[in-house]
């Protein structure tokens, strides 16, 4: 077995890799991803500004049998970098695994980094038990957080949406007002959403783990939304104005993928702490469905994830209907 760098202007084995990916996380995962071939290979060779990936192949005989990615930021939590490893099912308990996870330890030490995160997908109840939770320990990793992966069959009734619209419209009286945007926000509001964005990592429960806010800027925001049209993928974002001082108080994104004719994702939510008490949260969400109602109806549900530490936020989900599907823990080794 060999374990090279990814060459990402080799088409052929990004689309082998295409293929080992679907396998690994049909058998891995409790609600598999699907991607299109070329929404595939756009998202492996697309890198977020301010953030460097280094990618492994593990070969035998030329052909692969496992990759890892390894996410380095550059312009904040400088002490930390992300990984992902994935391993055909047919090439398991065969030592790809642990060759690939040496390999992201190896190169996490190569860029000073004191901290190397991933997350552990298992289904609910395994998460004391699972094989891969067990892999981690292993190597000296440690358990720092559990998020519960939560799914959200469509359609939302439209009368729950107007009732829990009007109970946050009474809430947020006329200090907010609360607006949808499709593709991006307009311009003037772009600082705001990334200001929030950046909050996030902050603010959200993130148990052992202490992060800096991140650095996402107005010309990052465009790239992102520039690579989203460039892979098909439909961004549906809800903000919350603080009519008063301008400030984006809260906001949400859903991503509509190509590859995936049925499932929606729920990415980022944030109120602003000075802002909470308002049903801000649950305003921008209800809305943003609302919307995806109308741009996509086909879509049969939506996918999203809530650190357990987080009751507001669970609470919301959990008002709207979305049911436990799964589990991810993050999982930690000090390097």
């Amino acid at each position: 077995m060999d374990i090279l760098p990814l060459d990402r202007d080799d088409d052929v084995m990004l689309k082998e890799l295409h293929g080992l990916a679907a396998r690994s996380e049909a058998v891995s995962r409790v609600q598999p991803v699907r991607r299109t071939e070329e929404e595939f290979l756009k998202m492996v060779r697309f890198e977020f500004p301010g953030e460097r990936e280094e990618t492994a192949v593990a070969t035998v005989d030329g052909a692969p049998v496992g990759w890892a990615r390894l996410f380095v930021p550059e312009r904040d939590n400088r002490d930390k970098c992300w990984s992902h490893v994935e391993v055909d099912p047919a090439h398991r308990r065969q030592g790809v695994g642990t060759a690939l996870a040496d390999w992201l330890e190896e190169r996490a030490r190569a860029a000073r980094r004191d901290m190397l995160l991933t997350e552990v997908f298992v289904p609910v109840g395994d998460r004391e038990t699972h094989t891969s939770r067990e892999f981690a320990l292993r190597r000296g990793y440690s358990v720092t957080s559990v998020e519960i992966v939560r799914s959200l069959p469509l359609p939302v009734a439209p009368e729950l949406l107007t009732t829990e619209l009007r109970r946050a419209a009474e809430a947020m009286g006329d200090d907010y007002e609360l607006s949808v945007h499709v593709d991006g926000v307009p311009a003037e509001l772009r600082q705001g959403v990334c200001d929030a964005s950046n909050r996030l990592i902050l603010d959200a429960p993130t148990g052992e783990v202490e992060f800096e806010p991140e650095s996402m800027t107005v010309e990052d925001y465009e790239t992102l939304l520039t690579h989203l049209r460039d892979t098909g993928r439909t961004m549906v974002t809800a903000v919350a104005v603080h009519r008063p001082t301008g400030v984006v108080a809260a906001y949400t994104d859903l991503a509509v993928p190509t590859g995936d004719p049925d499932i929606v994702f729920q990415w980022g939510t944030l109120v602003l702490p000075e802002h909470r008490g308002h049903r801000l949260g649950m305003a921008v969400k209800a809305a943003n469905l609302a919307e995806l109602a109308r741009l996509a109806p086909g879509r049969r549900s939506v996918q999203t994830m809530n650190d357990e530490q987080n009751p507001w936020m669970v609470q919301i989900n959990v008002d709207l209907g979305f049911r436990v599907v799964e589990e991810a823990l993050t999982v930690r080794k000090l390097l």
